[in-house]
């Protein structure tokens, strides 16, 4: 048994992403000495999600402020963003400045992420994608014709998608979640990121 385990962290799941595996590996990190401590898993997004709302683990990262089924379950989110990030068009025509520029065009988004499924209601040929490096192959092999995703996620595949349009819909934040049960950590959660912060550090080199 792992010190960690022995000393009952709470489990969290993250995003099994580019960004969630960075993420979640410093967040082991800054609280390993804390109380409450982690231990991240990483899981597909929908999966990762819906492992909180059935009581699989203590919490989750990397959700936006107003995810209505953990505001419905009554989950408790900690007030400090981890990142901000944006959202991200990718298309090769760069006549599109918005997304009901490509209304005709084949769209994909991350199953489990609930900004792009927002910013895409109405879209009406839009394709429901695992992963993001999926999507970024179909994109490549002209399967789709424009697909969301986070500028920071983007980062692992600068070179792939060098010589494409890429343009910001909107600047969010994403932060943690935990289980109504362990509502009283979250000013403690909070406070060792506000102190982390403030000494200068940052998530991801972000």
């Amino acid at each position: 048994m792992s010190s960690a385990q022995a000393r009952n962290c709470l489990s969290l799941s993250s995003p099994n992403d580019y960004l969630g595996l960075k993420i979640g590996e410093e967040l082991e990190h800054l609280f390993a000495l804390q109380s409450p401590c982690f231990i991240v898993s990483y899981n597909p997004s929908a999966r990762s999600a819906q492992m909180l709302l059935d009581g699989e683990v203590d919490g989750e990262l990397l959700r936006i402020e107003g995810f209505e089924p953990y505001k419905t379950a009554g989950m408790a989110m900690v007030p400090v963003p981890l990142i901000i990030g944006e959202a991200i068009l990718v298309t090769r025509d760069f006549k599109v400045s918005a997304i009901e520029d490509i209304s005709q065009a084949t769209l994909g988004i991350r199953r489990g992420t609930e900004w792009s499924d927002s910013l895409s209601q109405g879209h009406e040929n839009r394709i429901t994608v695992p992963s993001y490096e999926l999507m970024v192959e179909m994109f490549k092999k002209g399967r789709i014709d424009a697909f969301l995703i986070d500028d920071l996620n983007l980062r692992e595949y600068r070179d792939t998608l060098a010589g494409v349009n890429k343009v910001v819909l909107k600047q969010s934040g994403v932060y943690i979640w935990l289980s109504k049960e362990h509502e009283n950590l979250v000013p403690d959660v909070a406070r060792i990121l506000r102190e982390f912060y403030a000494q200068g550090h940052s998530f991801a080199g972000l």
